[in-house]
């Protein structure tokens, strides 16, 4: 690339990589089917390296402060992978180490207020451990709670899940305590996709913190939704996992 693509050169990159092939079993397996939650949105059959190596050049050329308008244009773009891109542009803008601090700031701003663009789970787990995942570990304890109690209250499925999978960089900086108390907050949700993700970062809790975790379960494995609690247990000893399963305590409790 001889300077660096805009966001309609960026789109042409995307849909010239599609894969007619591929797309409907990618659109199947991300429910983009009739009857399924992401019904309506338009799968191409674009492969993740392919989008990882077109943001690693779009990045390369870019400059010390990239223009972020680039990447809200492709997040209101129709076709999934075009929206999936702008999630890689975010995520990779935030981990690379030449970004500067009111960059970082400007992508986190960027994805709360569009976040309905980010409406399937690879989309949020694309950007959420990236993004707002540091930015929320770099809170003190009481503005954590305040930025996410308006995510976890709120009736958009995929803020809701944001503010979930955004644990993972809590977890990954030492604090089991806020993943353990969104998680708890949340153990009420009736969508699938929260439940596997509150298993999934209860489990990455139990990495770093064993104990905690199975006080967590001995409080709630017997109420809380059973994908979730599968997802939380895949660590544990097949003892200790049909015990939970079946609502009782731990043996270490």
């Amino acid at each position: 690339m001889g300077s660096q693509p805009d966001s309609t050169e960026l789109v042409t990159m995307v849909l010239a990589a599609g894969n007619p092939d591929d797309a409907p079993a990618k659109a199947a397996y991300l429910k983009a089917i009739p009857g399924g939650y992401a019904e309506g949105d338009v799968v191409i059959g674009v492969r993740v390296p392919q989008l990882r190596q077109i943001a690693k050049a779009w990045l390369r050329e870019s400059p010390r402060s990239p223009s972020l308008t680039v990447i809200e244009a492709l997040l209101f773009h129709e076709v999934h992978e075009v929206r999936l891109l702008a999630a890689i542009l975010l995520s990779d803008l935030c981990k690379a180490k030449r970004t500067s601090p009111a960059v970082r700031q400007r992508c986190v701003d960027l994805l709360l207020a569009h976040a309905e663009c980010l409406d399937n789970w690879d989309l949020v787990d694309t950007v959420a451990p990236y993004v707002t995942g540091p930015w929320l570990a770099s809170l003190s304890p009481g503005q954590q709670r305040a930025q996410l109690l308006p995510l976890i209250r709120d009736p958009l499925l995929w803020r809701r899940r944001i503010a979930m999978v955004s644990m993972l960089a809590v977890i990954r900086a030492g604090d089991v305590d806020l993943p353990l108390w969104v998680a708890e907050q949340l153990l009420d949700d009736e969508h699938d996709l929260i439940h596997k993700a509150v298993g999934w970062m209860l489990r990455e809790v139990g990495a770093v913190d064993r104990a905690a975790l199975d006080v967590f379960l001995n409080r709630h494995a017997a109420t809380m939704p059973r994908t979730a609690l599968r997802y939380a247990l895949e660590k544990h000893d097949p003892a200790d996992r049909a015990r939970f399963m079946r609502g009782g305590p731990s043996a270490s409790r």
